[in-house]
């Protein structure tokens, strides 16, 4: 349970208000959250779409405190399912976004000379919608490396602080990235 709506209700400056979103948090958080974490599988976000929504009701007291008592848990949990399908909308579209901006010659492929392997020229061939299917299968530290690297446009010096790894390791995780594409992509049946 969160600490931090006990400490926005030591705001509200009305008793009355202030009884009001304690009686309502202690009634409903669980079934709030509960709900939240339903859609997103994820307990921070959950977390934060209660808070965002607690703080919304706060802002709005009067007008909850006019919901029927056996309307009003119907009510949270229908918001609650509203903030989570938006905030699914929203990562749709920025990874969409994220996707789109991947310019699909260079998301993989920056080669110095012609010695190339074998998955190497297999992933020059593929098409890039099943080149970045492949990318979203990938564990996130990879796929935060080949972000950096290609969409951020970071240095392998830069990549390896902000992640805390050796400069050498960040071209193994690209080496390893460019494989588990194309291994990805041939099981699928993609790479001939």
């Amino acid at each position: 349970m969160s600490t931090i709506l006990p400490l926005i209700l030591m705001t509200i400056e009305s008793e009355d208000d202030r009884a009001f979103m304690s009686s309502l948090y202690n009634d409903y958080y669980h079934l709030m959250y509960q709900e939240a974490y339903r859609i997103l599988q994820n307990s921070h976000d959950a977390e934060d779409i209660v808070q965002d929504h607690l703080a919304y009701i706060i802002d709005r007291i009067d007008k909850f405190r006019k919901i029927d008592c056996c309307t009003l848990p119907f009510y949270l949990v229908m918001c609650i399912r509203r903030r989570c399908f938006n905030q699914l909308k929203k990562r749709e579209v920025q990874q969409k976004h994220i996707a789109g901006s991947i310019d699909h010659e260079q998301f993989f492929f920056e080669y110095p000379d012609s010695d190339e392997s074998v998955e190497e020229k297999a992933l020059l061939h593929l098409k890039y919608e099943q080149v970045l299917e492949a990318f979203q299968s990938l564990p996130e530290r990879i796929k935060d490396v080949l972000r950096y690297k290609y969409l951020l446009e970071m240095t392998d010096e830069e990549i390896g602080e902000t992640l805390g790894i050796q400069k050498n390791s960040v071209r193994e995780y690209l080496t390893r990235a460019r494989k588990a594409v194309y291994k990805i992509c041939e099981e699928k049946g993609y790479a001939r």
